[in-house]
């Protein structure tokens, strides 16, 4: 192995040398002999040591002497433009004390051999200095690396920084002064073992936690708690207490604590991992491709929304589910709705994320591309909450297409991706609509966000799916550094270009979804009715060829309706899937023209028509008019039946010449309203009408049949 001046050896077992680290400070082959350096003690000075080369060498064969490393002081390691010229003045003075004796190999020889060193004396007498001086300047110098350098000052080490001092009858620091002489201020207090042990007890009980008290009244209760007595005893005597002061506990809350113990014991283990953790990992550095692991969670909407039928009614805030690619931070799956976060809602994203976007962005008047946003497959994995995710519907829906892995309680850090994009969506869309509530951030006497809802669900969708489609397209700096494929094709490091490249490339964890499977696991289920007027669901009608061709609305009608199997687009009323027969698969039906005042309408709206049904119908059981009527109705027909009694006519007699009575009641009623001839109009009469009350108009009869 090569000998290297200023080298660091690990000797273990070398006759006649000490074990330790020693520095390599000459080789004299002339002579074989090796002049080294003991760098374990830091105390004294010490002298370099020789050693014949051969002992050395035939130590390395045997493994007893080894390659060994020493860790320079963090003073050594300076550039000549960090260093004070204060400190380098120091420094050029200490080497030119020694620079004439380094440089003489005899001189090192010397002094590693011989007890009396007569060089040393006189050099010492002709700089002025003691022999001690010289000696520890050199010791420094050889054990620092044979450096300029290493005569440093090393000033980070005086005061005994980062150590506790000696409690002594004396109070450290400056003493308290009054800025007049009239006031006396009260003596410093000494802290002892004792009084840390109280200020460390108070400050975990009132201080250090979640919510706890400022240190101003931490400090108010460490004095009611320990030093009660001495407070009394002042107040008795006119003095002032011998208690500690604020500077005090501050200065010791810091010494007695860690920075990080004070930030965890302060926040709750949620905030903690969510805002004041450290962020040395990446999301990516595991996750590399697309696919690998997609992140889902869901959060409520910062905006109030209103129905389709009445922007009177305030349907309140709504739940976004996103999904999040973890490698590429595109987002690959969306659904708003009014239902809370829960697995219902959860589905229909999932749903939305394996299958093309193309035809869902088409439901809120968007039109796009499926090269726009190409997200339409399977992850290796999904990484979820263990809220709505942990039950027994997502296992056994989900797992047969992907691998479900469950964060940690109060750890969103493990969805950082899916958490950043809905701060990205209120920062750039949401907190900008009418009706927002900016995250919770209401200053009093703001107007209530409710009364300035203008927006339904599809509006806010469509607005939604725009600012997503454009965080797709945003640059991320983070994206260039991990990939090399964006760099060498020279594309700009968007989500969208992150996806692409990696899927022409084959680089991803990705699988295509079988539409048929998605729909019938991840669409919610439901019943659907086989009627006379189609396939009936939430009271509209849908139906498709097979209705047509099997004549299935005829046979409800001879027959009578039968149940059949369903599954919901939560977002649209166009269409339901049915499953006629068990064997079959799912069928697309379109909603009929009778209900076209939902058409293009989300789900909920259907739900809503129903329900103001149903309202109307518990407002309003009867009519009040009914009632009236009913008396009346009742009135008259005891009137009917009071002459019925007074009629002594027969049965036949009542039926006889029903014809010519027919005649007679139609010429007494219709054409002969009054008795008075002389109050009749003649045809040719001029009489203006309008002034005569009394006058009586002949119509014309009608055609005898």
């Amino acid at each position: 192995m090569e000998l290297v001046k200023n080298s660091v050896w690990d000797i273990r077992n070398v006759d006649g040398v000490q074990p330790g680290l020693y520095r390599l400070l000459q080789v004299f082959e002339n002579i074989s002999c090796l002049i080294l350096f003991n760098l374990e003690s830091t105390k004294g000075i010490r002298r370099p040591i020789a050693i014949d080369l051969e002992r050395f060498s035939r130590s390395l064969n045997k493994k007893e002497a080894l390659k060994g490393s020493f860790s320079l002081p963090p003073h050594v390691l300076m550039s000549e433009e960090e260093i004070n010229e204060r400190y380098a003045a120091v420094r050029d003075k200490n080497f030119s004390l020694i620079e004439s004796l380094i440089e003489q190999s005899e001189f090192i020889f010397d002094y590693a051999t011989k007890n009396r060193v007569q060089s040393l004396a006189r050099h010492a007498k002709d700089k002025g200095k003691a022999r001690t001086t010289i000696a520890r300047l050199l010791s420094t110098y050889w054990r620092y690396g044979q450096d300029k350098n290493a005569l440093l000052p090393a000033y980070q080490y005086s005061g005994g920084r980062g150590q506790q001092r000696k409690v002594s009858e004396s109070a450290l620091g400056a003493p308290r002064t009054s800025r007049t002489l009239a006031v006396k201020r009260s003596k410093t207090f000494i802290v002892t073992d004792a009084d840390k042990e109280k200020i460390r007890k108070v400050l975990e009980k009132y201080h250090l936690k979640p919510g706890g008290k400022n240190l101003v009244e931490t400090r108010k209760e460490l004095l009611r708690t320990y030093y009660s007595d001495e407070i009394k005893k002042a107040k008795a005597l006119g003095e002032i207490p011998y208690v500690p002061s604020y500077k005090q506990v501050h200065s010791w809350k810091h010494k007695l604590f860690t920075e990080d113990e004070i930030s965890r014991k302060s926040s709750t283990e949620h905030d903690y991992f969510l805002n004041k953790r450290d962020l040395l990992g990446n999301a990516r550095q595991r996750w590399s491709v697309p696919g690998s692991c997609f992140e889902i969670d869901a959060t409520v909407a910062d905006v109030h929304i209103v129905s389709s039928f009445g922007k009177q009614y305030v349907l309140g805030r709504p739940t976004i589910y996103t999904i999040v690619d973890r490698a590429s931070a595109m987002i690959v799956g969306l659904n708003v709705s009014l239902y809370f976060a829960s697995w219902r809602a959860a589905r229909q994203a999932l749903a939305n994320a394996f299958l093309p976007k193309g035809p869902y962005c088409k439901e809120f008047g968007i039109n796009i591309q499926n090269s726009d946003w190409p997200a339409a497959h399977i992850p290796l994995r999904l990484m979820c909450d263990n809220g709505e995710m942990i039950g027994l519907n997502p296992q056994h829906l989900v797992v047969p297409l992907t691998e479900l892995q469950l964060s940690p309680p109060y750890r969103p850090d493990f969805k950082s991706m899916v958490e950043r994009r809905f701060g990205l969506l209120n920062k750039e869309m949401i907190h900008n609509l009418l009706g927002t509530t900016r995250g919770g951030k209401v200053v009093r006497g703001d107007k209530d966000p409710r009364k300035d809802a203008i927006y339904t669900l599809s509006e806010f969708t469509a607005l939604l799916i725009d600012a997503v489609l454009e965080l797709n397209r945003s640059l991320y700096k983070s994206l260039a550094t991990s990939s090399s494929l964006l760099i060498e094709k020279d594309i700009l490091p968007t989500p969208l270009n992150f996806w692409k490249a990696h899927i022409a490339e084959h680089k991803h964890a990705l699988k295509l979804a079988d539409s048929n499977d998605v729909i019938s696991r991840l669409y919610p289920p439901a019943k659907a009715s086989m009627t006379r007027g189609g396939i009936e669901y939430n009271n509209m009608f849908y139906s498709c060829d097979r209705v047509v061709k099997d004549k299935l609305a005829s046979i409800a009608r001879t027959n009578g309706q039968w149940q059949l199997d369903a599954r919901i687009n939560e977002n649209t009323t166009n269409y339901i899937y049915v499953r006629f027969d068990k064997n079959d698969a799912f069928t697309k039906c379109s909603l009929l023209k009778k209900g076209s005042m939902l058409k293009n309408l989300p789900m909920h709206e259907s739900e809503f028509v129903l329900d103001w049904l149903n309202r109307n119908y518990e407002k309003s059981p009867i009519s009040v008019e009914s009632i009236d009527t009913k008396v009346s109705r009742t009135n008259i027909e005891k009137k009917a039946k009071a002459r019925s009694k007074s009629d002594r006519m027969t049965s036949a007699e009542k039926t006889k010449n029903t014809r010519e009575r027919r005649k007679t009641e139609i010429h007494e009623t219709a054409n002969k309203v009054v008795s008075d001839p002389s109050l009749r109009v003649q045809p040719n009469d001029k009489t203006d009408i309008s002034t005569n009350t009394n006058s009586v108009v002949y119509l014309p009869r009608r055609r005898s049949q």
